[in-house]
């Protein structure tokens, strides 16, 4: 008896830490989110949506976030008493990995200083920061809510998860021309076309079992070129992949999976062990193998 209850207490121990640590679910967090920021008041009770309702709050748009490691998002709307409103959505992806993620796949404006990495733009701030995504947005004129919504991140940005890791996938891009703000990790296929389109079949097999990682490279002539490494779930499944965009993509390509493409451009496809990696739009052939030359691979 004794021992059972040292063990269901160590349990109970080891589930507040671990909840400690991660910062804790939504709910709990939106405890800490405040009623109001300058002169913007909470309209409504905050709401929280997971796996099985995200489509009854976004829909049309639920499938970015479902192709990650979506847990719960936290919503809680301000007014100042007219029709202009601003929207604070903190979606806890389950990892830092997974929030760098949905945060890096669309990614146009400037950086704004919140977070591990942000950006700002016509009255939306995006951010991530550990396990957790945030976007803050107005419905009405941004001008006039741009104060409020950055100050409302600066705090949201106190009460989350400490930082967390990119992806480990990050550590195997070439150094040499990289373009940090442009990459981007994510799973599946919709991910990949909503960042460079390839195809509107899944013709690399894509899916949650696939870590992906998209880049882009800048070149002498003011041009880019783009790095798609893929890691499978072992050698089988990454040469399955590369016969099957071999295939439908560039039927022409040379036995080495080098093909110039209608533009001009050099695509260069590889299998390495688990990995696939796809150079797109190179200026010259040399510079796709050059720079599949530099990926380290684990």
């Amino acid at each position: 008896m004794r021992l059972k209850i040292r063990t269901e207490i160590l349990l109970l121990m080891l589930t507040a830490l671990l909840v400690q640590c991660g910062g804790g679910n939504v709910k709990e967090l939106s405890q800490s989110i405040p009623d109001s920021v300058l002169d913007w008041e909470v309209s409504e009770e905050g709401v929280s949506y997971d796996r099985e309702t995200l489509y009854g709050y976004m829909n049309g748009g639920a499938e970015v976030y479902l192709a990650f490691d979506f847990q719960q998002v936290f919503v809680q709307r301000y007014g100042q008493g007219g029709d202009d409103e601003i929207v604070l959505d903190i979606y806890d992806m389950g990892s830092s990995q997974e929030a760098f993620g949905v945060f890096s796949c669309d990614r146009e404006d400037e950086e704004a200083g919140i977070g591990q990495a942000s950006e700002y733009g016509y009255g939306m701030l995006r951010f991530w920061k550990g396990r957790y995504f945030v976007t803050i947005m107005t419905s009405g004129e941004y001008e006039v809510a741009e104060e409020a919504i950055l100050e409302l991140g600066r705090v949201v940005d106190k009460v989350l998860d400490p930082e967390g890791p990119e992806p480990e996938i990050w550590n195997m891009l070439p150094a040499n021309g990289l373009l940090k703000e442009r990459i981007s990790f994510f799973h599946s296929n919709i991910n990949l076309n909503n960042r460079f389109f390839i195809a509107s079949g899944n013709i690399l097999h894509l899916g949650p079992e696939t870590d992906c990682l998209f880049a882009e490279y800048e070149v002498e002539s003011g041009e880019t070129m783009k790095l798609l490494i893929v890691r499978y779930l072992d050698g089988a499944g990454a040469e399955g992949a590369y016969g099957s965009f071999i295939e439908a993509y560039m039927p022409e390509a040379s036995e080495s999976g080098l093909a110039q493409m209608e533009d001009g451009q050099w695509t260069l496809a590889s299998v390495q062990n688990d990995f696939l990696s796809i150079v797109f739009d190179a200026p010259e052939q040399d510079q796709a193998r050059r720079l599949q030359s530099e990926i380290r691979f684990e």
